[in-house]
């Protein structure tokens, strides 16, 4: 099967952060209701974290293998660099969100993890692609299927 078109890739990395997104605020929602309601917070919890370790995670470390590097020279580089400080920043997160004593906590960091995380998508889709679409040396359908090759 060849390589999806840039323009197609483009669209395929929005779809899927779309995706990412309203995975991770769904799951922060279900967290928020059981602290609002009182109930056990350690499922939901659990339920995100999961969500972040089998997708979020996977889907970053995919990225700083692919994308990131065609973007690591020109204009684009600065970008990148924080991009990798925002994945660094979401895996620290992460592990205090697993760690949480407490519904007040895990949803501080749930509350935390979206928006970092909804921020960081919104730089991707608004600046990191349009920038690789630019790069006349960068074929962004064939650092598509390598991602999908990374993450399945």
């Amino acid at each position: 099967m060849p390589a999806p078109t840039p323009v197609e890739a483009a669209a395929a990395i929005r779809a899927h952060h779309q995706q990412l997104a309203e995975g991770v605020v769904g799951r922060v929602a279900s967290l928020r209701a059981a602290a609002r309601e009182g109930v056990a917070f350690l499922a939901p919890r659990d339920l995100l974290v999961e969500y972040l370790d089998r997708e979020i995670l996977p889907h970053a470390t995919a990225e700083e293998r692919t994308l990131y590097p065609a973007a690591d020279s020109g204009p684009a580089a600065l970008l990148v660099d924080a991009m990798r400080a925002e994945h660094r920043d979401l895996v620290g997160r992460v592990g205090e969100l697993r760690s949480a004593p407490d519904a007040v906590a895990a949803l501080s960091e749930a509350s935390a993890i979206a928006a970092l995380f909804l921020s960081h998508i919104g730089k991707e889709n608004d600046r990191l692609i349009p920038a690789l679409l630019a790069m006349p040396d960068v074929a962004l359908g064939e650092l598509l299927v390598g991602m999908h090759e990374l993450v399945g």
